[in-house]
């Protein structure tokens, strides 16, 4: 439901998944630069103090050569550029201490830390007809392009400024602007953008690291609803790093690789379709409002077809869209198909972060010569170690990784309770970590016969009748120089459950934690929230998304007086207030997650980690505590299959390919109930939505508020 249009019709994905296979040549694949690891600013004696400034800047890995003309264009793509905070002044030097890539930047931190950063806004204004909720109620100062930064992943305070100290923790409710865009409407109006506090020029941001937050891979973005989708759309993203991989990994090997990975569509001159009208585009121009129809679902082109790109293709639906002569760019870390050498006995550590603001990417490693998938050893997903004992069933494994990847058996003699697995699939937002050596087909560890290569590849996703179908691509060549390892496993110690406890500093949360009232009653015990994602209203193609919510019992009924139908988001109200334990102890609840559509979506909520339950096993109660021995994969994200339904045809043509609540419950939508166990200890506002982000900025997304005991 994503795109230009929101009525474009989703049939042709049917038609392509009985289309041929990927043709296998014996042509040589095209040889690529070597892949550069982002640019690194560490934190030195407990404090990591940075400028960034959000602009425009061309991409130079990115040729785009327009079909009417031979000059190659790069694309402008919006970057965070980044330096050490210089004592004066917002502006970073010209010189080799500054990075301002297209492909990101890492934040290099250790648990204790404190990261702060001023963030400048110099982002330009933007086309009114080309900000597609740029006329929706509460949304007229979307044009002037402002933005803020959330910290994806880091278990910390939402903060908001004291007279004390004028900075913010991580808090979205807040807007910084450009000046030189215009004065922004005041909030509240009946018209302007009243999602946040204003702020004008720059901001300053203080983010505390709790001294047991997990180690791990993390990231950042903005945040800003309306406009997430064209801000990290255009490049504005980062990861950030806290700790070791030998925190969580017994003699890890010395390789260990960051990769980025995000797209931009870049569009040919000519006229499209956008809800506004007709838009006149220009050669080179970055289409930020991302569509899905955008080319051709399946790579059918050899070996030298699509490396790192696909092109787009005609108007298939009469919906005035033609991308003949535009691309779709896939890169990592900024680079259209890279080469990685894999060169050591003792392979090397992926740290692979999907910075897409809406594109699922299905990755499996590919060996060239057989055509068949190397197999992998999963480390961590989301910023966690994942802890699986020994004899831990594969469909358990499944299940609490929410089906994020396909489980293969490990080779005789490796470590009990690795897990090896042959593809990723990674919605947006999402992360993980794998050990990669050259392996047999009984995923073995060998040494690789002489020029062994492989392709890192992404394979056709379609996320429902009603959902997008994203195109298959390679992303990356891989050359194997490596002599046989002496392990076929890495061991992966246990990490603790990180909201086991209070992870905030007793300052910031006295500071933050506002005294519970009766507004904010805690979760009976035996009581889980039950939240609805689907559209406000069905039967409008141009309706927006929301999120409906009910409390349920120990018994399995609703609570009476809980039931909001689907909403939009509301920035001024709750949809969730919860207390803290006594002396603001961690609590845990129990929710369940129900997609009413019949496309994927991607739950995500700030502040925390989640673990996910068997449905199975509830049987309408809590959800028990992780068992002594128990697997344990903590998660941020996780995708919720699409619902079924008796009258598919009523629901893809009457309602948009959505149910509502009412015929969930008399069984004419069926959807497979998600259930989590999520340990709240972070107090403050914040948020939960799918991290698709055209649907968060359509709508899907709550507010949430943890108070004081």
């Amino acid at each position: 439901m994503s795109g230009l249009q929101p009525n474009v019709v989703r049939l042709r994905w049917c038609r392509l998944l009985a289309a041929a296979a990927t043709l296998i040549s014996a042509m040589p694949a095209a040889q690529a630069d070597p892949l550069a690891e982002p640019a690194v600013f560490a934190s030195s004696n407990g404090l990591l103090d940075l400028l960034m400034i959000a602009r425009p800047k061309p991409v130079s890995a990115i040729q785009f050569v327009p079909r009417n003309s031979g000059a190659a264009i790069n694309p402008v793509a919006w970057i965070y550029e980044v330096c050490k905070r210089p004592p004066s002044g917002n502006q970073c030097p010209a010189d080799s201490t500054t990075a301002a890539d297209y492909g990101g930047v890492r934040l290099k931190l250790k648990a204790g830390d404190t990261l702060k950063i001023r963030l400048v806004n110099r982002l330009p204004a933007l086309d009114k007809a080309k900000v597609k909720h740029a006329t929706e109620p509460g949304m007229s100062n979307l044009p002037r392009n402002p933005t803020n930064l959330h910290t994806h992943g880091l278990i910390v305070p939402p903060r908001t400024p004291t007279m004390q100290d004028p900075t913010f923790g991580d808090y979205v409710f807040l807007e910084l602007y450009n000046p030189a865009n215009g004065t922004p409407e005041p909030t509240p109006t009946p018209t302007a953008h009243g999602h946040g506090e204003i702020k004008l020029d720059f901001v300053d941001y203080r983010i505390d690291i709790p001294a047991d937050h997990p180690s791990g891979l993390f990231w950042f973005h903005p945040h800003i609803h309306g406009l997430s989708l064209n801000q990290v759309s255009a490049g504005m993203a980062g990861i950030i790093t806290i700790g070791d991989v030998g925190d969580y990994i017994e003699a890890p090997p010395s390789t260990v690789r960051h990769l980025i990975l995000r797209d931009m569509q870049v569009l040919a001159a000519g006229t499209l379709q956008y809800d506004s009208g007709p838009v006149t585009v220009t050669d080179g121009e970055v289409q930020n409002q991302q569509i899905a129809d955008f080319c051709e679902q399946r790579d059918t082109g050899g070996p030298n077809a699509r490396l790192g790109f696909c092109e787009g293709e005609p108007d298939e639906h009469g919906t005035g869209n033609s991308f003949i002569g535009s691309r779709w760019y896939f890169t990592v870390n900024g680079q259209v198909f890279p080469t990685i050498r894999v060169a050591s006995s003792a392979g090397e550590i992926w740290r692979l972060t999907n910075a897409s603001a809406q594109f699922t990417y299905l990755l499996n490693l590919a060996d060239d010569h057989s055509g068949k998938s190397i197999a992998m050893q999963l480390l961590a997903v989301d910023g966690v170690s994942i802890t699986v004992p020994p004899g831990t069933p594969a469909n358990t494994v499944m299940k609490i990784a929410a089906n994020r990847f396909t489980i293969v058996n490990c080779p005789t003699g490796a470590n009990a309770g690795s897990v090896c697995v042959k593809d990723l699939t990674m919605m947006p937002s999402s992360r993980a970590e794998i050990w990669v050596s050259y392996r047999n087909a009984n995923g073995e560890v060998v040494a690789p016969p002489a020029g062994a290569t492989a392709t890192l590849k992404q394979g056709v996703v379609n996320l429902g009748p009603a959902g997008e179908a994203w195109p298959s691509f390679k992303l990356a060549r891989i050359e194997f120089g490596n002599p046989a390892s002496d392990k076929n496993t890495l061991t992966v110690k246990a990490t603790e459950m990180p909201t086991a406890r209070a992870m905030v500093r007793p300052a910031a949360m006295a500071q933050a934690a506002a005294p519970a009232t009766s507004r904010c009653p805690p979760l009976a015990s035996g009581h889980r929230r039950r939240i609805f994602f689907g559209m406000v209203d069905p039967t409008d193609e141009n309706s927006q998304f929301g999120l409906g919510y009910e409390e349920v019992d120990q018994n399995g009924a609703v609570v009476a007086g809980t039931q909001k139908n689907v909403a939009a988001f509301d920035s001024n109200n709750d949809a969730v207030c919860l207390p803290l334990g006594p002396g603001s102890s961690p609590v845990h609840e129990t929710w369940e997650l129900v997609n009413l559509a019949t496309e994927v979506h991607n739950f995500h909520m700030h502040q925390t980690k989640f673990r996910v339950l068997e449905a199975s096993g509830l049987a309408g109660t809590s959800a028990p505590p992780a068992a002594t021995g128990a697997a344990v994969i903590l998660e941020d994200n996780v995708p919720l299959p699409f619902a079924s339904s008796s009258i598919p045809q009523v629901i893809e043509e009457q309602q948009n390919g959505y149910c509502t609540i009412a015929q969930w419950r008399d069984g004419t939508c069926v959807a497979p109930r998600i259930v989590l166990d999520i340990p709240f200890s972070q107090p403050g506002t914040f948020v939960f939505h799918c991290h698709i982000l055209e649907h968060e900025d359509n709508g899907m997304m709550a507010r949430i508020s943890v108070v004081g005991p």
